[in-house]
């Protein structure tokens, strides 16, 4: 079966519950809805010889790490700082000495912005909408006038369809 066909019946699958899930740990819809996203993506990084028995499990288990990741960030960040004031381990890592990187990542931005551009444009509408301007899945629904789960469809096209740049 085709790779992505089959991860489009996985979401299809074990979307509601899996967001339903992390709703009960997170405690916010929007919160659930990008850590359900996020558990999606992994499961699709997820690379081995041997086919998955229990997907279902894999996903429970990816999903409730990014709660307790999400807890975490949560509790540790539960005040705003400047990155002046974060210890020289916690700050970013500054690639901007290294021309190798520097130009691997600029051949990885030129191929992820083709692709972006090439999505359907309901698909692209909806990308644009979440990840640049910061739309939640609710609101972009209201603005494009379908549902939140066709919402999430196209996302998941979305992402699909970058990661395979990325792999």
């Amino acid at each position: 079966m085709n790779p992505s066909l089959l991860l489009t019946n996985i979401y299809l699958r074990h979307v509601g519950e899996l967001r339903a899930f992390l709703f009960r740990h997170v405690g916010c819809r929007e919160v659930a809805a990008e850590l359900t996203q996020e558990t999606f993506i992994r499961i699709m990084g997820y690379q081995t010889g041997d086919p998955l028995h229990n997907i279902r499990a894999m996903l429970y288990r990816i999903a409730g790490n990014l709660a307790i990741d999400y807890h975490r960030l949560q509790v540790k960040h539960s005040k705003h700082i400047s990155i002046d004031e974060l210890q020289e381990h916690e700050q970013p890592l500054n690639d901007a000495s290294d021309p190798a990187r520097i130009a691997s990542a600029r051949q990885t931005l030129k191929k992820l912005c083709v692709v972006i551009e090439a999505l359907p444009p309901q698909c692209h509408r909806a990308f644009m909408l979440h990840k640049f301007d910061g739309y939640s899945h609710a609101q972009i629904a209201t603005k494009l006038g379908i549902s939140r789960n066709a919402v999430e469809k196209l996302l998941i096209r979305a992402l699909v369809r970058l990661r395979q740049v990325l792999l």
